[in-house]
This record gives structure tokens, C-alpha cells and sequence, in this order.
């Protein structure tokens, strides 16, 4: 919600709408300066040279984009290490899945 531009009084005003509790706006505050450093790390971390299992999928949603409703999807591939822990290496939005766009990745 702050991505898209709204304030920490609206979001907490809309979490209390929706889920029914409070999330007050220092909270909501607090919460947007801590993610997007690590959001940043992760972009930025090193990636292993090989990968035991990979799971490579697309979820697929509807936007809403000035009165437009689009589909788009969400490009996820999901590793799991040798010992078994799993980790995402990517997620990214295209318009949809296609055999192309794998080929690209």
C-alpha cells in the first residue's frame, strides 16, 4: 500500500477496515523503513553455482490499473539446498506465462 503511494494514516485506516484491528501509523511507519533495506540485500545477494532442485512456476492474479483490470503473472523459482532448506531466488511480474519468457530466464 505504501508503494502505491499511500500514507501511513490510510493504510492503517484500511487495516483497520479489512482485518479489523489496529496497526497504528508509527507502527506502519517502522514497518516501511526496515523492508526496503532488506529487500535490497537480497536483490543484491550471491547466487550458488549450482542448485540441487529447482521449482519454477507462475502465479497469476488480476491488477486493477485506472479502471483496468489486467491479468498479470508472478514469475517465482524456489531452490531447495542439498540439506533441504528451501529459498526463493527470484520472483517477477510479467504480462504472462509463456515459454518465451522462461527461455529469457
Amino acid at each position: 500500500m505504501y508503494a502505491k503511494g499511500m500514507t501511513t494514516r490510510q493504510i492503517s485506516e484500511t487495516i483497520e477496515d479489512i482485518y479489523g484491528f489496529e496497526a497504528s501509523e508509527g507502527f506502519i511507519s517502522d514497518v516501511t523503513d526496515k523492508i526496503p533495506p532488506q529487500i535490497e540485500d537480497w536483490q543484491n545477494r550471491p547466487l550458488d553455482e549450482v542448485y540441487t532442485i529447482l521449482y519454477i512456476d507462475a502465479m497469476h492474479y488480476f491488477v486493477r490499473n485506472n479502471g483496468v483490470i489486467r491479468k498479470l503473472a508472478a514469475y517465482v523459482i524456489l531452490e531447495i539446498h542439498a540439506e533441504g532448506k528451501k529459498e526463493v531466488l527470484t520472483i517477477s511480474i510479467g504480462e504472462n506465462e509463456s515459454s518465451k519468457y522462461w527461455l529469457s530466464v
